[in-house]
């Protein structure tokens, strides 16, 4: 029986993942979920209390998978800085499906406080870390320079974001990894091209 329940907790949290990146957080009702999956309302609000606990048990999913990918695309390459970031790149580009800036609005938009507080915790240990500690790497090697770790942990994955998720896709603005490392690098000064193809060290 404790099997069984897993599993149906389980499948009531890939339904809802799939409506609520979708839709939204609005455009989902508890009666969508248990349609789809074919159960009672009793028995959701066994696994989850409300449409609040059900969108920060996909939330924090969604980061932990995320977190863990990100991770391991950094781990895998044993190449140049800009290497690395294009890894990086094309790990997020991978989930183009996944719309993690719409995930962060929402959560600061309809879920409480505590939530709040947490998954935005979750967020910053799951995802922003590994690319701190990358951009602090970087920095330390002089290969970047212009802010501290954090902030341009934070405008790298803005600006991948940006490019990579379902409102590039839409304004038909696909970039590849290479041409969006560049441009993180070097900018889009007319001086560019004379950086381009700099040797870049590895990371220690």
């Amino acid at each position: 029986m404790a099997r069984d329940g897993a599993q149906t907790a389980e499948r009531i949290l890939q339904v809802a993942h799939q409506l609520f990146m979708e839709r939204g957080f609005n455009g989902v009702s508890i009666k969508d979920v248990v349609q789809q999956v074919g159960i009672s309302k009793p028995t959701l609000y066994y696994h989850y209390a409300n449409k609040e606990a059900l969108y920060v048990a996909m939330a924090h999913q969604v980061l932990t998978q995320m977190g863990a990918e990100m991770s391991a695309a950094i781990a895998e390459i044993d190449g140049s800085f800009a290497q690395l970031l294009c890894g990086v790149i094309e790990m997020i580009q991978s989930r183009n499906a996944e719309d993690t800036r719409m995930l962060r609005h929402e959560i600061r938009t309809y879920l409480s406080p505590q939530w709040q507080a947490q998954l935005a915790e979750q967020f910053y240990r799951t995802m922003m870390g590994p690319l701190v500690a990358v951009m602090g790497q970087g920095l330390a090697n002089k290969q970047i320079a212009g802010g501290t770790a954090a902030e341009l942990a934070m405008m790298f994955l803005c600006f991948v974001e940006a490019f990579s998720g379902p409102e590039g896709a839409a304004i038909q603005m696909h970039i590849d990894a290479t041409r969006m490392t560049d441009l993180f690098l070097y900018g889009v000064s007319y001086q560019k091209e004379q950086h381009h193809g700099s040797d870049f060290t590895k990371l220690a």
